[in-house]
């Protein structure tokens, strides 16, 4: 199996002018833990991901000024103040067993899939554990005890 196999699609990004805001809300309507930061004509930027929104904190209306800097310390307002740049992508051709062994070396728990250059996909650890685990294995359990 390969990552073309087990990313997710349609790719749901956010633009690096999002308010932290409106990134928290994507990904929590669509349970997403990172979201790719594209520019108008879709190439990738970025990541943002939900410890980058938690640990830049929500702040306020903004009192004028930097339009990336809120009312709260400073904090950062937009995605692009709190966006790092992706070290490691995927791409669709690589097995899964060398992705997810990719993914840890790398530290990250999700990782935007390239083609030729362009985002076709996001792939997470969750992705790659599914594919992994035998179907037989794939049992309701409450407990690994019972």
């Amino acid at each position: 199996m390969q990552t073309r196999d087990i990313m997710t699609t349609p790719v749901v990004t956010v633009a690096p002018s999002a308010s932290l805001a409106e990134a928290a809300e994507l990904m929590t309507r669509h349970r997403f833990t990172t979201l790719p930061v594209v520019d108008r004509s879709g190439k990738l930027l970025g990541l943002v991901s939900e410890t980058d929104l938690v640990r830049a904190g929500f702040p306020g209306e903004p009192t004028g000024g930097d339009p990336d800097t809120g009312a709260m310390l400073g904090s950062p307002r937009t995605v692009a103040a709190v966006m790092r740049t992706p070290g490691v992508v995927a791409e669709t051709d690589l097995g899964t067993a060398e992705l997810g062994n990719c993914m840890a070396e790398a530290g990250v728990r999700a990782l935007p899939v390239m083609d030729r250059g362009a985002l076709v996909g996001m792939v997470t650890f969750q992705d790659v554990l599914r594919a992994l685990c035998p179907q037989d294995d794939r049992r309701d359990r409450t407990s690994i005890w019972s």
